[in-house]
């Protein structure tokens, strides 16, 4: 005779069936299995390119994006505490988590992405106003600042301009950029060229001390330091504005 328990126990048999299979074991992920993925009607214009290996990570260019972002976010600490800057504009900044760097030192501060032709760096989060150049160029996309209403150029402005530069290519916007920053600001730029070239991009900026230092140690000057160096020069220029 059939008792309520042994229904109920065949019932239950019956489920781990359905899920295991017809043999009993232990349960498994059902995407632990790699399958050959399967193109239907495959016609001779199809080319299968197989499966392509992910690039193995570059250690030495991942410390250098941590360098990178250390360097600015001794840069936005220093800005935000000490100098009361609460406008930072991230010019094309090649390491992500810059503006919300930014926030997170000041809640009352504010940023704006700039995207002039050619910017290889990190797309901003949503959240951020961004001026995209096209193909105006890097002096009127600055000039834009005047007219956007997304910064005061009457209360100091932190540029942050620091995808780095070849020395064959030096910065050349920082006058023009003086000009704009009526109450004053800061400039940070980097770059692998020698450092005469470096300290030259920054005119009219005065630098902060101590001039420009290796990435990765700014602001400390490269004589105080005994580290290997990143071969990425740093600084910050201010002005006083008018």
């Amino acid at each position: 005779m059939r008792t309520a328990s042994h229904e109920r126990n065949g019932r239950e048999q019956e489920r781990v069936t359905e899920l295991r299979g017809p043999k009993a074991g232990p349960l498994r992920a059902v995407f632990g299995r790699k399958r050959p993925f399967r193109v239907p009607r495959r016609t001779a214009e199809v080319t299968d390119l197989g499966v392509r290996p992910h690039a193995p990570a570059d250690p030495a260019r991942a410390e250098h994006t941590r360098f990178h972002q250390a360097f600015l976010g001794r840069v936005i600490n220093y800005l935000s505490a000490d100098a009361g800057v609460r406008q930072f504009v991230d010019w094309g900044c090649p390491v992500p988590g810059t503006a919300e760097h930014v926030r997170k030192a000041h809640p009352e501060n504010t940023v704006v992405h700039i995207a002039p032709l050619g910017t290889a760096g990190m797309l901003s989060p949503s959240d951020t106003a961004v001026l995209s150049g096209g193909c105006s160029g890097a002096l009127p996309l600055l000039h834009r600042l005047t007219t956007s209403g997304l910064v005061d150029l009457d209360e100091p402005v932190a540029v942050l301009r620091t995808r780095p530069f070849p020395a064959e290519e030096p910065f050349t916007e920082a006058e023009e950029l003086h000009s704009l920053l009526r109450g004053g600001g800061y400039l940070a730029l980097t770059s692998p060229a020698p450092r005469s070239v470096v300290t030259a991009a920054f005119a009219p900026f005065q630098l902060l001390d101590p001039g420009v230092a290796d990435l990765r140690w700014w602001p400390y000057p490269d004589d105080a330091v005994s580290l290997t160096g990143t071969g990425t020069l740093a600084g910050v220029g201010y002005t006083s504005g008018r």
